[in-house]
């Protein structure tokens, strides 16, 4: 690879890695490996390209190990603390779940996956089941209990087919 190819594939890389999202660390950091681990970079090409995504405030919370680095395991090492500075509690994860959901305008099956991240595999399905199915709507609980499937997907895959099928269609009237 020619210096001006690997400058080329380090742009795009780099252009397809997002800014850092302080209220999503532990997901933008899966979805920025993903960018990252098919280019074969070292350690220190990876946590650069990290770096460059960090914004100022981000930057002034890790400052001292951007300005004095490990030898080793940079990209961790930065991993690590901005994880323990952005990503929730599971205190305060759990008090979420169990305060903080509704519906919203969400389908049920997106309130399942959030309700599900927060409780991060420390709550059987049957509890989750029981919690998710108190947000929904009495139309759809009643649709959910009649069913055989306990199977939390299917169950939000129905409640989603419910849902589509029994709210009123919207109508936008538009002014001229």
């Amino acid at each position: 690879m020619t210096s001006v190819e690997a400058e080329v594939a380090v742009v795009s890389v780099t252009s397809r890695i997002p800014e850092f999202w302080c209220d999503q660390p532990r997901l933008w950091y899966v979805q920025c490996e993903a960018i990252l681990a098919p280019q074969k970079l070292n350690d220190e090409a990876r946590y650069n390209l990290v770096v460059t995504k960090l914004g100022k405030d981000v930057v002034q919370q890790v400052s001292d190990i951007l300005l004095k680095p490990p030898d080793e395991k940079k990209l961790d090492t930065l991993k690590e603390r901005l994880l323990k500075i952005y990503e929730e509690s599971e205190m305060r994860q759990f008090q979420k779940l169990l305060s903080e959901m509704e519906l919203g305008d969400q389908k049920p099956s997106q309130l399942l996956r959030r309700m599900r991240d927060l409780a991060r595999d420390k709550m059987p399905d049957e509890t989750l089941r029981i919690m998710w199915q108190g947000h929904l709507p009495a139309a759809v609980r009643g649709v959910l209990a009649v069913c055989e499937a306990k199977d939390l997907e299917h169950l939000s895959a129905i409640a989603d087919k419910v849902i589509e099928t029994t709210q009123p269609l919207q109508v936008s009237e538009i002014s001229p």
